[in-house]
């Protein structure tokens, strides 16, 4: 696959497969049986090596260039869920003028300016959510990809509600999940799931923020985070609005606006040089959705969504 000129990724999400990402921006799944455990192991090391870096279970995130200008992600247990997982982005940089763009069909639909398809796109979710129909709003939120915050109280099913959300993420996707323990349903072929690691004896300590990082180099097309409560509430934000619309999240508020002044109060706390007020704005201007779940007499409940187009 290194060898393909028209391939510029390559994807290893555990051990048997792999996916790769032509110049055309096709995915295609390839069975390995030779691409098993073991040897995706050995693999990590050499290329630990040529980069004078090690990799093992005090060391799971490595970050590498290859000889050939090629980068590589590497995670490894314990900061995944299952065998390690490797995405490789080729150094691939062709020569190409406007006019190799023009017969490619690169213009073809080129607008300037605000785009007439996404204030459309933001009228019908602002429609759907005005006639009451709620799950029809949200369903379609997800497949426009649209970034949403689930936030509720202790024991209201934040986590339960974001893995009935991703169920309409379109199964073509590539996912990359985040969490403390692995608490959402891994249903997409082509998806990782990352954990964060505590630190127990001979094991490293790796934090969302480390995940948060070395998933920006698997090239997801949407990153999940099982919940907000760090530093990484800011490199969240960041990471979802430099490419990976459609993203997800909770974090532990009982209101719209109480989520957002939580989310600020996470990023300032992380260090920012931005002003309460510009973090503030900043979220809004990111986040599209913000879903408030309640719990009324033991029973769950969705209690407001505020959409911001």
């Amino acid at each position: 696959m290194l060898a393909r000129p028209d391939v510029t990724d390559i994807y290893v999400n555990r051990p048997g497969e792999l996916w790769v990402e032509t110049t055309s921006g096709e995915i295609e799944r390839h069975e390995a049986p030779k691409l098993d455990e073991p040897t995706l192991e050995r693999l990590s090391r050499q290329i630990a090596a040529i980069a004078h870096q090690g990799i093992s279970r005090e060391h799971p995130l490595l970050s590498a260039t290859l000889p050939d200008g090629a980068r590589v992600q590497i995670v490894a247990p314990p900061a995944t869920r299952g065998p390690l997982a490797l995405a490789i982005r080729k150094h691939v940089s062709p020569d190409l003028t406007l006019e190799d763009y023009v017969a490619s069909g690169a213009f073809a639909d080129t607008r300037g300016g605000e785009t007439s398809d996404r204030a459309a796109v933001d009228a019908s979710l602002d429609a759907l959510l005005k006639a009451g129909d709620i799950a029809g709003m949200l369903a379609a939120a997800v497949r426009a990809r649209k970034n949403i915050v689930v936030a509720g109280g202790t024991s209201t099913g934040k986590t339960t509600f974001l893995n009935a959300l991703l169920r309409e993420v379109p199964a073509e996707q590539r996912l990359i999940l985040i969490e403390d323990t692995p608490e959402l349903y891994v249903r997409h072929a082509n998806a990782v799931g990352l954990l964060a690691a505590r630190g127990s004896l001979g094991e490293a300590q790796v934090n969302a923020n480390d995940l948060l990082s070395a998933s920006l180099r698997m090239r997801p097309d949407r990153i999940i985070l099982g919940e907000l409560r760090g530093g990484e509430a800011f490199a969240f934000l960041r990471a979802i609005n430099t490419g990976h619309p459609g993203s997800m999240t909770t974090v532990h508020a009982d209101s719209p606006a109480r989520a957002i002044e939580q989310i600020v109060l996470l990023t300032l706390q992380a260090g920012t040089q931005l002003s309460r007020d510009d973090v503030r704005h900043y979220i809004k201007s990111t986040v599209d959705i913000f879903v408030q779940l309640t719990r009324v007499a033991g029973r769950r409940q969705v209690e407001e969504v505020v959409f911001h187009p």
